[in-house]
């Protein structure tokens, strides 16, 4: 199971519990030029709101508590709090500016779509750093700042220095003595990556560093690996050498990851509602429908066509409704914004979860089609195939 997944049941698990709880999302950033205070006084004001909406003290101590682990990590910040009885259920201290509007509330359906759209670049990734001698590997998870594990694996130092030119038999044997040394030791390197991959799971690994110790390695992995793995012709083992490159190459791997598996979901609901097999649903009602059977296997919403609908909160099974007639046996929480309770519902009933895009810098816009506000993949068809047009 990835972290992701992982996460999300997190999440749902906060649903499935109908009792109050607070949530704070608010960015904790500051510039260098900003003064000490800027942080308290962003910390004090979440906290005021959050006593405004009538959170217990013993909720907003757990918070004040997040908000103060933020103000020493450097910027870019963002904190997520989800608080219930004082008990701290989801903290994030996230290494990124706000994926959504900053928010406070306490309530019975905490609106927790900014920890999902976290949640769609939280996976793990590997990075390697790699040199004749041996070889760092580390595993992060996006958006956090310290790794998960690092370690250094060394391999064999004996005449690791490169074989001189020449063509005598006695420097052909050195060379080939050398090369076996650094294929044993980037073997050694591919062994700690393989079982990393095995046990984590990460959908990247970078390998950057020495050219022929690049080359080597990559030989030496296995399939798995292979799969996922990204080389950086970049060496950061010289003295004075920078890791910009590594960086900015990472985080646009990281970036093409998460467009590839929006544009799949994009795609999918294209293709289903052009051949009207009855396997994509785009209206409000078609969707909660489906949700209330658990049809749905991937959600995307669109936040400002849904900005103004709202649709009613249930505390079991089917968890959402359009009228208190749909909500059968269970009791109905109250009316919410339209954009929590299908979120809500996707995680109670294990549907993935996407939400739109504008286009921005990178011109890589996430639509729905038409004016659908929301559009689903079901795990089933609806009714009967609609023909195509002759």
């Amino acid at each position: 199971m990835d972290n992701t997944t992982d996460y999300l049941r997190t999440l749902a698990d906060v649903y499935r519990e109908p009792e109050p709880v607070s949530c704070v999302y608010v960015d904790m950033s500051v510039d260098t030029a900003d003064p000490p205070q800027v942080e308290r006084a962003r910390s004090h004001s979440a906290v005021d709101a959050l006593r405004r909406a009538g959170a217990p003290d013993a909720d907003i101590e757990a918070v004040v508590e997040a908000l103060t682990e933020a103000e020493s990590v450097p910027s870019p910040v963002t904190v997520l709090s989800v608080v219930r009885g004082g008990e701290p259920l989801l903290t994030e201290v996230i290494r990124s500016t706000p994926a959504d509007a900053e928010s406070v509330s306490f309530g019975r359906v905490p609106d927790l779509s900014p920890a999902v759209k976290h949640a769609l670049t939280a996976f793990s990734y590997l990075v390697v750093e790699t040199a004749r001698e041996g070889g760092r590997v580390t595993l992060f998870q996006v958006g956090k700042a310290a790794p998960e594990t690092s370690q250094y694996v060394e391999g064999r130092t004996d005449s690791l220095h490169k074989p001189k030119r020449g063509t005598g038999s006695r420097n052909e044997h050195t060379q080939d003595h050398v090369e076996e040394i650094w294929k044993q030791t980037q073997s050694e390197v591919a062994t700690t990556i393989d079982h990393l991959v095995r046990r984590h799971r990460p959908r990247l690994l970078v390998v950057a560093g020495d050219i022929r110790a690049r080359q080597l390695l990559a030989d030496e992995l296995s399939h798995e690996a292979k799969a996922i793995l990204v080389v950086e012709p970049t060496d950061t083992e010289p003295e004075g050498a920078s890791d910009e490159r590594l960086t900015e190459r990472i985080d646009a791997e990281i970036e093409r990851i998460v467009r590839a598996d929006e544009e799949a979901i994009t795609d999918l609901i294209n293709l289903h509602e052009g051949r009207g097999d009855n396997l994509a649903e785009l209206t409000v009602g078609g969707v909660v429908h489906a949700l209330a059977s658990a049809q749905v296997d991937a959600l995307l919403i669109d936040d400002a066509r849904l900005a103004d609908r709202e649709l009613l909160a249930l505390d079991d099974a089917p968890w959402v409704a359009s009228t208190p007639e749909d909500a059968l046996t269970a009791r109905i929480l109250g009316k919410v914004p339209a954009r929590s309770a299908l979120l809500r519902a996707a995680l109670l009933t294990d549907a993935r979860v996407y939400f739109t895009r504008e286009a921005g810098l990178d011109d890589h816009p996430l639509t729905l089609p038409g004016e659908a506000a929301v559009a689903a993949l079901l795990r089933w068809q609806t009714g009967p195939a609609v023909p195509a047009a002759s």
